[in-house]
């Protein structure tokens, strides 16, 4: 009989071999690639016809007598590379340690335990940090087998050293990263554990939950990246459905997706005095010398701030670009000095006597002058953290700058940052945040930019606040008039802005109403022909023009798509010439 299988560590995701005997699906077998021997996974019978006087090679070997994966896992992997247009082998290598792909034994997987209720859904929004966390205690109390989901490593990491003894010692932390993975896995595949508290990798965890939480599910951190590009609260639902488990989303506030197939009530909204605008019009233009642009410093701003570092407080002032500048230019063409490894955009450090790629993070001194045009004099563009931090010492005592892996406990007074500080709100509870420049947040051409900014907003109001606490925080937003109208809707609380966003995505025809698919092509004339072959069946193209290699298709159906892509992905990767001859496809569906 003839087999279709897939190898992973080839991205390979269907090749078919002979074999003399019956081989289940989910099966590691040893095949030969070329002339090197790999390690694949059966899909099952192969549903290709052998032309007499072929030959075909044979399975080399079987590693598995039956499938090491759950079988819920195993659809899981299945259905994300479909959807996900890609390709079972990538699924696979986003859900298993390299070990299974390399041929290391695995004791067989116990077979799904039965359930003996029905796939259920129900959610928990609170805005407030200790509500959900006495609620996820609750459910982990049940005795149940609980897999819970947090957007990120760190979130998780801190639930499980809290939990209480009792807990964690029926718990297992969920490590993706090598060289824990592996041990983790088997630890969590032999069932001494109940409870997995995890990252989103962790929607994979090998054994049969039957209780699935997501937590802060609309966060777009919960997004598997680079293969799959799918929420890992989307393969929670799948996997619960598969299992007949209980599905629980909360959050702040939920996904869109959540809220067109629930409809969840909104329970606490800010105080809408403690929401303060102010007009970028009326502002004090901070400018540094050999810096292209000013920060926007209000007197709302600052006698705000002053007022509240007067009582002892902590204030977070928020401008979302590191760097003393976003990006450093010739002052005579206009052309920006590039990454020499990606060609990204580079930010100055140091004085600008260092520049750093904003893509890759590659180092490169200032050059002495432009590389384009040889002019000597190059300046920053957009003024980042760095230069900030000299601009608010001027007004300002004890001003810190957050960064990955500095000592939080020494913050105090006024902290600059990211919105990777909103993290601080739960250790130092600031008494003020104050966006900075929320239009430069909302002009990014994203289609999810402006639900993503009104969340941030939402977490930097709500986040590190207590039941019981008297905290009256403020939340300051330095704007033009993009702004305004999400202050409003953040007044009047959350399900007002997720209604008027939903109805902007259906009249444009976006997710989570449409898919959108974004195709790049490794040649011209390959971009030319499927642009073509879209339009040919009557597909809406968004091309971005000559000079982009990426075009988009919004489509109801990926069934459609893939119909299209599929034999031009066969041509490409039979072509075997991957730096002239390739197509990437991801699907966006958030």
């Amino acid at each position: 009989m003839l087999v279709d299988v897939s190898v992973p560590e080839l991205s390979i995701d269907s090749l078919s071999y002979e074999s003399s005997v019956e081989l289940a699906e989910g099966v590691r077998v040893i095949v030969e690639v070329g002339t090197k021997k790999y390690t694949g996974f059966v899909l099952g019978r192969s549903a290709m016809s052998l032309p007499e006087n072929v030959k075909i090679k044979s399975v080399e070997g079987v590693i598995d007598e039956r499938p090491a994966i759950p079988a819920d896992v195993w659809d899981l992997a299945l259905w994300s590379g479909r959807i996900s247009m890609s390709g079972t082998a990538s699924a696979l290598r986003a859900a298993l340690p390299v070990q299974f792909y390399t041929g290391e034994k695995v004791f067989s997987s116990p077979e799904n335990e039965a359930s003996n209720g029905k796939f259920t859904e129900r959610n928990f929004f609170n805005p407030l940090d200790s509500e959900r966390i006495k609620f996820f205690l609750d459910e982990l109390e049940s005795g149940k087998k609980v897999l819970i989901l947090f957007p990120r490593k760190d979130d998780a990491k801190s639930f499980f050293l809290n939990l209480p003894e009792r807990l964690k010692s029926q718990s297992s932390f969920w490590h993706s990263e090598t060289p824990k993975f592996w041990s983790t896995w088997k630890e969590i595949h032999s069932g001494r554990k109940r409870i997995v508290v995890a990252a989103p990798g962790g929607v994979f965890a090998p054994f049969s939950p039957q209780k699935i939480i997501v937590e802060d599910e609309a966060n777009p951190a919960h997004v598997i990246p680079y293969t799959l590009n799918l929420s890992a609260r989307s393969l929670a639902g799948h996997r619960a459905a598969f299992l007949n488990a209980e599905f629980i989303t909360a959050g702040r506030m939920p996904s869109l997706k959540t809220y067109v197939r629930k409809k969840p009530p909104e329970t606490l909204k800010p105080n809408r005095k403690n929401i303060i605008l102010a007009d970028i019009h009326n502002s004090r233009k901070e400018e540094l010398q050999g810096i292209e642009g000013s920060i926007p410093l209000t007197f709302t701003l600052t006698s705000r701030t002053h007022k509240e570092l007067a009582c002892g407080r902590n204030v977070i002032w928020i401008l979302n670009r590191t760097g003393e500048s976003s990006e450093v230019f010739c002052e005579n063409c206009g052309e920006s000095v590039l990454c020499q490894k990606c060609c990204g955009t580079m930010k100055s450090l140091n004085d600008g006597e260092i520049l750093k790629c904003s893509r890759c993070g590659m180092l490169r001194h200032l050059p002495p002058k432009c590389e384009k045009c040889g002019f000597p004099v190059l300046i920053g563009k957009r003024p980042g953290l760095d230069a900030l931090e000299k601009i608010a010492a001027k007004y300002f005592p004890d001003v810190h700058v957050f960064s990955e892996g500095c000592e939080i406990s020494a913050m105090k007074g006024l902290i600059l940052s990211t919105t990777r500080g909103l993290t601080l709100c739960d250790k130092i509870s600031p008494s003020l945040v104050a966006w900075l420049d929320l239009d430069s947040e909302l002009s990014r051409p994203e289609h999810t930019n402006r639900f993503n900014v009104f969340k941030r907003l939402l977490d930097s109001y709500w986040r590190g606040r207590e039941a019981d606490s008297d905290s009256d925080r403020k939340l300051l937003i330095q704007t033009r008039r993009g702004g305004l109208r999400l202050a409003e809707f953040l007044a009047t609380g959350w399900t007002r802005f997720i209604r008027d966003e939903l109805e902007v995505r259906q009249e444009f025809e976006l997710p989570p109403f449409f898919y959108i698919v974004e195709i790049e092509c490794s040649s011209k004339k390959l971009r030319e022909k499927i642009i073509n072959l879209f339009m040919d069946e009557g597909f809406f193209v968004m091309d971005p023009g000559d000079k982009s290699e990426i075009f988009y298709v919004n489509t109801e159906s990926l069934e459609s798509v893939r119909k299209i892509l599929e034999p031009e992905i066969f041509r490409a990767k039979k072509i075997r010439n991957t730096k002239k001859n390739y197509i990437n496809i991801k699907v966006i569906s958030e």
